[in-house]
């Protein structure tokens, strides 16, 4: 698969993102939402169920329950995998959606092992520098409360700055990953070099989606089902205007 080439380097145009995300969810929405319900509810079942046995793991006799130890691992790992093919799919739909076809749920629910692996990767790299940057802010701050417990705070603020500017910066990594097929890696560097000139809009993408999925929160089940997708195509819209295409039908698509 040929890596996204990056178009000529406009800013992103959010607006027009949301736009034509909206226009996309609209022309399949039924697809697109029994998905998110599908795949949602089973990753909701997964994390109800490690919640269950990650509490029973120390028996009544305060020796370790080795059945739901096992049981707990097996719901963590599904709820992982479930996550992963909720994303994956649902950046399939809104791939296909915004190029005017209408997937099919088949075409969603079906499993895209390599997709779902590359993205796992995605998001461990970006966590793993995440947590990287708060454990320095931490100890600096830890150092600075030794000599001056005034400034104490300062690496802490400092901190939160660095994790706000890499969330921003990575957002187009998931679709880089899913639709352009880059690994981990790639997906970090490309992302980084398409949205660095614009930060301050990718930042305004970010908290766009972020208020689409607090938004759905608000109402429960029935709003995420709607906003997820919403999201999802939006983000496409914004990959879309940064990278060509790979092909005319998305990825992984037959």
């Amino acid at each position: 698969m040929s890596e996204p080439a990056p178009i000529s380097p406009p800013p992103l145009a959010i607006r027009g993102a949301v736009e034509r995300g909206w226009a996309a969810f609209a022309h399949c929405p039924w697809v697109l939402m029994g998905f998110t319900l599908l795949s949602g509810g089973t990753n909701l079942l997964a994390q109800l169920l490690y919640r269950y046995e990650s509490g029973l793991v120390i028996s009544l006799l305060g020796q370790p329950d080795p059945i739901s130890i096992v049981l707990a691992a097996m719901a963590w790992i599904l709820y992982v995998l479930t996550g992963l093919w909720l994303v994956v799919g649902l950046l399939r739909g809104a791939q296909l959606a915004l190029h005017r076809r209408r997937p099919r749920l088949g075409e969603l629910v079906r499993v895209d092992g390599r997709a779902m692996l590359r993205c796992f990767g995605t998001v461990l790299l970006i966590l793993v520098v995440l947590a990287v940057i708060v454990r320095l802010a931490q100890a600096s701050s830890w150092l600075l409360t030794l000599i001056q417990p005034l400034l104490a705070p300062l690496p802490l603020l400092a901190g939160l700055a660095v994790v706000v500017y890499f969330s921003a910066d990575q957002i187009l990594s998931l679709p880089l990953t899913v639709i352009g097929g880059l690994g981990p890696l790639g997906a970090f560097c490309r992302g980084r070099a398409a949205t660095d000139p614009h930060w301050l809009h990718a930042l305004g993408l970010t908290l766009v989606l972020l208020g689409m999925v607090l938004a759905g929160f608000l109402v429960l089940l029935a709003g995420l089902v709607v906003a997820l997708p919403v999201a999802a195509c939006t983000l496409t819209a914004a990959y879309q205007q940064l990278f060509e295409p790979v092909d005319p039908s998305g990825i992984s698509v037959p």
